[in-house]
């Protein structure tokens, strides 16, 4: 099916568009990852001139950051690696530290860890099922509410938001809690019953996989009674990210419309940021569908959805809709406005989807080695569109964003299909 209209007239993998107009442009666009200049801000000291949204953003940095280090000391109590939630995986543990839950978005399926209760004899793995299947049911259960809710990180950035919450036209909070299970899409009811969520996880774990958490050599060589910890590993249907596509489908395609994007080319854009994990959170940190950083993206993206600079906050951000809302424009703002310069639209997409990844400063040293947009110009606009996306898939410093562009427009390429 075909979404919205996108802002190029060729492009590697489709075939031509016309007949839409250029959308309003927004404001300056910084790199979504570009840290304040200031050593002071940096070090979370407040100056005099600094506003109150950059005090309020520094706050919820340091707030998040503390509490990150903090939880993760607390899990090394208990657990080996200190994992905590990321863009593609959301990881919880139990109150009294025995079990590890984990949702792979990318890898699709799910991760029960326990500990080894049988140590120093013969396994019972008919109690030990019990165990993990009572786990798997929690975990299919838990709300996109409870999980942020008993997240330690989040509640100390909630706790840091609402010390701000008075600055109206300064901080913008969403409201409205969010809804449904974090994998809601595994049932036919968006409330299914406690007998229905036991009988799910009993289906999905007739396909789980063992393994055994060990820190050195193999399982073969190791006495039963180094093995503290078990692992069920348990796939998820095929069908899950179809099912994903569909619930998201209406937002972005009514975003798309709104921004004159290609509604492809933004869900592309969701999948290769966070997967459809509706907890999507990075270190920066960036939050929701399309890791939205508050004080560069979402600020660029806030100016043009309400006219006046505001922080966008983590609960903001975790709204499904709201985060594809201020993902569309701060494409459109970076497409249209900051990218501008660039006069082939087709290098102007192939830019766009790096600098939503690395910046836009950042993807320069793609072509001058400089990490300078307006000097390096005139040098995309001296190259073909077949050109500046190998530059950028080539020659890019940082790996993760080279591989982002292709990731990008192949999916861009499948669901243009879909």
């Amino acid at each position: 099916m075909v979404w919205g209209r996108w802002f190029i007239s060729v492009l590697l993998f489709c075939v031509s568009f016309s007949g839409f107009s250029q959308a309003n442009g927004g404001g300056w666009v910084i790199d979504r990852d570009q840290k304040p200049d200031s050593p002071l801000l940096r070090q979370g000291k407040a100056i005099a001139n600094t506003s109150e949204e950059d005090k309020a953003y520094q706050a919820i940095t340091t707030a998040f950051q503390q509490a990150t280090k903090t939880y993760q000391n607390n899990i090394r109590q208990h657990w080996p690696h200190a994992e905590v939630s990321g863009k593609t995986r959301w990881v919880a543990y139990s109150e009294d530290w025995s079990s590890k839950r984990v949702v792979d978005f990318e890898k699709n399926h799910i991760e029960i860890s326990v500990e080894n209760p049988f140590m120093n004899q013969r396994i019972d793995f008919a109690v030990l099922s019990k165990t993990v299947r009572g786990e798997l049911a929690a975990l299919l259960g838990t709300s996109v509410k409870g999980a942020l809710d008993s997240d330690p990180v989040q509640k100390a950035v909630n706790e840091t938001v609402n010390s701000f919450a008075k600055l109206q036209n300064t901080l913008e909070v969403e409201r409205a809690e969010p809804e449904g299970l974090v994998l809601g899409e595994l049932f036919a009811s968006t409330a299914p019953t406690s007998r229905e969520i036991e009988k799910k996880a009993q289906m999905l774990l007739k396909n789980a996989s063992i393994r055994y958490q060990v820190l050195s050599a193999s399982l073969a060589a190791l006495p039963l009674g180094t093995n503290k910890k078990i692992t069920y590993t348990i796939p998820l249907p095929d069908n899950r990210l179809r099912k994903k596509v569909r619930e998201y489908a209406p937002v972005v395609k009514k975003n798309s419309e709104r921004f004159a994007l290609s509604a492809d080319v933004v869900m592309a854009i969701i999948h290769t940021e966070s997967h459809f994990n509706p907890l999507a959170r990075s270190r920066i940190p960036a939050f929701g569908l399309m890791q939205i950083v508050p004080r560069t993206a979402g600020r660029d993206a806030a100016k043009k959805l309400y006219k006046k600079s505001k922080l966008l906050s983590a609960r903001y951000l975790y709204n499904p809709s709201r985060n594809i809302e201020a993902g569309a424009a701060y494409l459109n703002v970076l497409y249209y406005n900051y990218l501008k310069g660039i006069k082939n639209p087709e290098s102007r997409l192939y830019y766009a989807i790096a600098a939503y990844n690395g910046g836009a400063s950042n993807s320069a040293r793609a072509f001058i080695n400089k990490a300078s947009f307006t000097k390096a110009l005139p040098v995309i606009n001296n190259m073909t569109p077949d050109q500046v996306l190998k530059a950028l898939m080539t020659k890019l410093p940082q790996r993760e964003t080279r591989e982002y562009v292709g990731k990008v427009l192949k999916r861009r390429n499948y669901y243009k299909r879909v």
